[in-house]
């Protein structure tokens, strides 16, 4: 009883030390309201600020229940993670040209512990009135409208799970492989947010999938039977460079989980067709808004999209009592599309590597013939389901060749393409 009254009359005793509690309490109730309300709306980076003071204050006063350690965490990864994405968005440090053509420019990285390539592309749009900026960030605020316009009709549905605050959800893709017809189809948990990024007049856009199978926002659906889940991340950023122009630009990695289809194969694919195909659509998208589910969904939620059109015409009036017309390319965001040609020697190195998947094809078409010999019709009537087939050996290795004479037409097109646009190559061997 003693200790207890003791202990009473040094905390309440001190009407310095209660007025002092009292204060930081207060502090850290504002802070953490500042801080949900920056997480709102998108600002990351001033979340940042505000968390690093919440976590001063927690240190300073440990038994702070109030103090939401856990968004702090969270709040601090993701800036972090923001600031590596547009290092890796505006610089080339790492990244390996793959193509240039048309005003888009693909670069590919490879990763530790994966065959799988990560992807940037880039463009310009040009002749964009402030709206379109709005117009093309709805192309991945509408969730559940993506598979309408997603290259490829690979997605056919994207389910909100949960969503949490203005850019943040979690959504369920639902993907479907008709490439052949023994692949199952994939989904992806994916966490996907949005960061408004004033200094840079851009919205960066990240998606990113998870395995785990608990969410601090919703329940975590698992993969329905004959579903496989994959993995995937890709980044989205919409920068306004001058009045009328928007930069566009993205990184994406996919992992789909395909055994028995070669590395080389998917490289070549994502590097190739899928990156000019995504932003023809998204253009070809824009330039047919009106009318378009996505012009309803601005109509419904229109203060959602104001918000958006408001902060590009502040910038507007900002550049024109500057007398400039744009950002140009300070602190190294906003690099523009180069316009030079790819060197001769990027030219001769395409055309090695489809020499050299050509010669693979040579050597690997015989043997689609010789295994499919050693595999009677009668074998494979008697497998009970295509997904026996996959456990043959044989049939494996008939579809890899398959595969493989697949890969080589598409390189061989592409080696008589660039002999006819060039009268002389010059081989650096």
């Amino acid at each position: 009883m003693v200790r207890a009254e003791a202990k009473r009359k040094k905390t309440h005793g001190n009407p310095s030390n209660t007025a002092a509690e009292t204060s930081k309490t207060s502090r850290v109730s504002d802070l953490t309201a500042e801080l949900n309300e920056h997480v709102f709306q998108g600002r990351i980076f001033d979340a940042r600020v505000t968390a690093l003071k919440l976590k001063s204050l927690r240190n300073e006063q440990r038994d702070a229940a109030e103090v939401d350690v856990e968004l702090i965490s969270e709040v601090l990864d993701q800036a972090d993670h923001v600031d590596q994405l547009l290092h890796d968005l505006h610089s080339d440090d790492g990244w390996t040209l793959a193509k240039e053509s048309k005003g888009v420019t693909v670069h590919y990285r490879r990763e530790a512990g994966t065959s799988i390539h990560t992807i940037r592309a880039q463009t310009q749009f040009h002749n964009f009135e402030p709206k379109d900026f709005t117009k093309l960030c709805s192309l991945f605020v509408e969730t559940e409208c993506m598979p309408k316009w997603f290259p490829g009709g690979v997605m056919n549905k994207a389910d909100v799970l949960s969503w949490h605050s203005k850019y943040s959800k979690v959504i369920q893709l639902h993907i479907s492989l008709d490439l052949l017809p023994f692949l199952s189809s994939r989904d992806a948990i994916v966490y996907g947010n949005g960061y408004h990024l004033p200094a840079q007049n851009a919205f960066l856009i990240r998606s990113k999938s998870t395995q785990e199978d608990t969410c601090r926002y919703c329940e975590i659906p698992k993969a329905a039977k004959g579903i496989v889940r994959m993995d995937t991340e890709s980044i989205f950023f919409v920068q306004l460079l001058q009045k009328d122009v928007i930069s566009f630009k993205m990184i994406g990695r996919d992992d789909l989980k395909l055994k028995y289809i070669p590395a080389p194969l998917l490289n070549h694919i994502s590097q190739g067709h899928l990156p000019y195909e995504l932003m023809r659509t998204v253009k070809r998208t824009i330039k047919n808004f009106e009318g378009s589910v996505w012009d309803k969904k601005m109509k419904e939620r229109v203060d959602y999209y104001k918000e958006i059109e408001d902060k590009v015409h502040v910038q507007l009036e900002k550049w024109d009592k500057e007398g400039t017309n744009g950002a140009s390319d300070r602190l190294g965001y906003g690099a523009k599309v180069s316009k030079k040609p790819v060197p001769s020697a990027k030219r001769s190195k395409s055309i090695l590597l489809s020499v050299v998947v050509a010669l693979v094809a040579i050597i690997t078409i015989p043997l689609l013939f010789a295994h499919h010999r050693s595999m009677s019709l009668n074998d494979m009537v008697k497998f009970k389901s295509v997904m026996k087939l996959l456990e043959n050996e044989h049939f494996r290795r008939i579809i890899s060749s398959t595969l493989t004479l697949m890969l080589s037409l598409a390189s061989m097109r592409k080696v008589i393409k660039l002999l006819s646009s060039n009268n002389t190559l010059y081989l650096n061997i």
